[in-house]
């Protein structure tokens, strides 16, 4: 009984540092919830533009906590449910999913693409060797062209 309280408080603290670090990487560190919607909105737009096999391999090292709102109301399905092809479309999904989650109007001191980038760069501290580059390759052109410049 004891060890599942040591192994929540260990998950609760391993998530608490992870928000806390990336609030910090978008300039509002007091905003740690808005983060999370941020955190939860872009990937949630990442993972259903990519195949199964590699949102398993993001979703495997990151904190317990956020492999839970990794996986929220996520659908086995054979191919992706998103198809967006250009930066403009991502970053609608990425605006359509904050407001979905919550979010209201903030002035974040960042554009949505360098909030995208920003996060998918905060996944570093987990991805091992070129496990996000596999990612970015499976986005389009465009998006790919931008995001290795920022990540």
């Amino acid at each position: 009984m004891s060890q599942s309280h040591l192994n929540f408080e260990s998950f609760a603290q391993d998530a608490h540092t992870y928000v806390n670090e990336l609030a910090d990487d978008l300039g509002h560190p007091e905003e740690k919830s808005r983060v999370l919607k941020i955190w939860r909105a872009v990937m949630h737009t990442v993972r259903d533009r990519i195949h199964l096999g590699e949102s398993f391999q993001i979703m495997d090292p990151l904190p317990m906590i956020f492999k839970g709102i990794y996986v929220e109301n996520w659908k086995y399905r054979e191919k992706p449910p998103l198809n967006y092809t250009t930066l403009e479309e991502m970053k609608t999904q990425v605006k359509d999913l904050q407001a979905r989650y919550g979010e209201e109007d903030f002035p974040w001191s960042k554009s949505t693409e360098e909030i995208i980038a920003i996060t998918l760069a905060s996944l570093k501290r987990f991805l091992k060797g070129n496990q996000l580059e596999e990612v970015i390759n499976q986005m389009p052109k465009e998006i790919k062209e931008f995001l290795p410049l920022k990540v």
